[in-house]
């Protein structure tokens, strides 16, 4: 059979038929990219906002009982139903998130024209159902989520919610009324997520390490530093400390740096003040009250421990003491803590720290009443 010739113009049809259809097919890869950067380029830029913020914090239990984070940044209100993007990562170990998939959620609820939709999941139920592209928010088992400012959660209670649900607007939170289902986004091929720069990822999940490692103080804890173990001295610098520190596991990612030393701060001898990690930072000093600011005086005031002072001084100088009341003043009025949650670490853990030495009952009579006052008469 004698086939017939293609003119050069039918060559001419086909080829701009191919080039057209590459055009069609490429321009929605290249649109999906372009949406997940924007998707995980926004959800970082929430998280670092909040995170810079003190009022209306999450509270601390919450940040570490959650298991797996939903992020849908930016969502604009324009009708009552609502459909927008985001990323969902899960906690592999304390400060190791999974890489964020993309989901999308779809419901309604939400109050503010433009709004960032925070979930945190808390029951292996939860994840489950964040996996299989299933998890339900809202609804009539629906539970508030607490903020430090209204219902600050300052031990590690037992949370039974499997979601909390939080929404910020301008980097405020607020517990969430919305109700919908999250599911992974099919809009969103693993090509897509793939060609995300790896750089984009990292800064995401530095993020949220970051987030879930800041507080909002909600109390003071007094230590004394004792001595470092295989030395027969109290630490001489803050740099002993820091070593002996981050020897013992205790960093953190906070802010877009790491800090070793447990505390916020130490209080040296001589009465001078030196930082540990900042002061949004979570601690890494009192199993269960790590969102109360640290502040560790050195010396070993342990009769049993230090009896005749060979480890050091055994009761803090008048100097110590009087960096330590200014240092409470100060950090009681900065973030309305009360008296009550004013304590010595052996209040809260079995520990002799600091010391039957420790002249705490002083320090509270002190910190009752503010420079200038008279002070009452004792009978």
């Amino acid at each position: 059979m004698t086939k017939t010739p293609v003119s050069g113009c039918a060559k001419k049809v086909v080829l701009l038929f191919l080039v057209a259809t590459a055009i069609r097919s490429a321009y929605p890869a290249k649109h999906a990219k372009s949406a997940a950067l924007l998707t995980i380029g926004g959800a970082a830029r929430v998280l670092d906002e909040i995170s810079k913020k003190s009022q209306n914090a999450v509270p601390d239990a919450v940040l570490n009982g959650t298991k797996c984070f939903v992020m849908i940044p930016s969502i604009t209100l324009e009708t009552v139903n609502v459909s927008a993007g985001g990323v969902a990562s899960c906690r592999e170990a304390a400060d190791n998130w999974s890489a964020p998939t993309f989901v999308k959620f779809q419901g309604r609820g939400i109050r503010a024209k433009r709004t960032d939709l925070l979930v945190f999941v808390l029951s292996d139920g939860g994840v489950r159902a964040l996996r299989s592209g299933e998890l339900q928010i809202g609804g009539q088992k629906r539970a508030a989520a607490p903020l430090v400012s209204t219902t600050p959660v300052t031990t590690q209670v037992e949370l039974t919610a499997e979601v909390l649900t939080y929404e910020g607007v301008a980097g405020v939170l607020s517990s969430s009324e919305a109700s919908g289902v999250i599911r992974r986004d099919a809009d969103t091929s693993d090509a897509v997520t793939n060609a995300v720069p790896k750089k984009t990822i990292e800064k995401y999940l530095l993020s949220v390490v970051s987030f879930f490692n800041t507080i909002t103080p909600t109390g003071i804890v007094i230590h004394h530093t004792a001595v470092i173990p295989g030395e027969n001295t109290v630490p001489r610098s803050q740099r002993d400390i820091d070593k002996y520190h981050q020897a013992r596991g205790f960093e953190i990612l906070c802010f877009g740096r790491i800090y070793h030393v447990a505390y916020h701060f130490l209080i040296m001898p001589n009465g001078s003040v030196k930082a540990g990690r900042p002061e949004r930072c979570e601690g890494a000093h009192a199993q269960g009250y790590n969102s109360y600011l640290g502040i560790s005086v050195v010396g070993d005031f342990s009769s049993e421990d230090n009896p005749a002072g060979k480890k050091g001084p055994t009761s803090p100088s008048a100097k110590q003491i009087a960096s330590l009341i200014q240092l409470c003043r100060r950090l009681k009025d900065r973030y309305h803590i009360p008296l009550q949650h004013i304590v010595r670490h052996s209040d809260i853990s079995s520990t002799r720290c600091p010391g039957d030495r420790f002249p705490f009952r002083s320090v509270l009579d002190q910190l009752q009443w503010k420079t200038g006052d008279i002070k009452p008469k004792r009978r």
